[in-house]
């Protein structure tokens, strides 16, 4: 799925200027610890989130995402911004809460990122 259908699906909007909507989003993942999300592979990944500090981009970076999503009508810090901006993620944002993002974004057939338990 690209960028743009997942701004798209979830109505959101970039919070950085001149973003590559063409950014090929493989997966998904949401958390709002960033040590949960370093589980899993996240490269090309987009991470949603409601954290608003710089960890999100410093985990985004680490896990090679291909963009993060703020949910829940959540504003980044300046620092995020700046720090998102320096490292070429692509970050974008969404008033939908983040069941609901993940979601919309699961029947849009994006899968995520997490081996889904064979136990039951």
């Amino acid at each position: 799925m690209r960028l743009r259908e997942v701004m798209q699906v979830t109505r959101a909007r970039p919070i950085l200027a001149g973003l590559d909507l063409d950014v090929e989003v493989q997966a998904c993942f949401a958390a709002d610890l960033m040590s949960d999300a370093l589980r899993y592979d996240l490269e090309h990944a987009l991470l949603i989130s409601g954290l608003v500090n710089p960890q999100v981009m410093r985990t985004a970076e680490m896990a090679d995402v291909a963009a993060v999503l703020m949910a829940r009508g959540k504003v980044p810090t300046p620092e995020s911004v700046q720090l998102a901006e320096e490292l070429g993620i692509p970050l974008l944002g969404t008033d939908i809460t983040m069941y609901e993002t993940c979601g919309r974004l699961y029947a849009a057939g994006l899968p995520s990122c997490a081996p889904h338990s064979s136990q039951e």
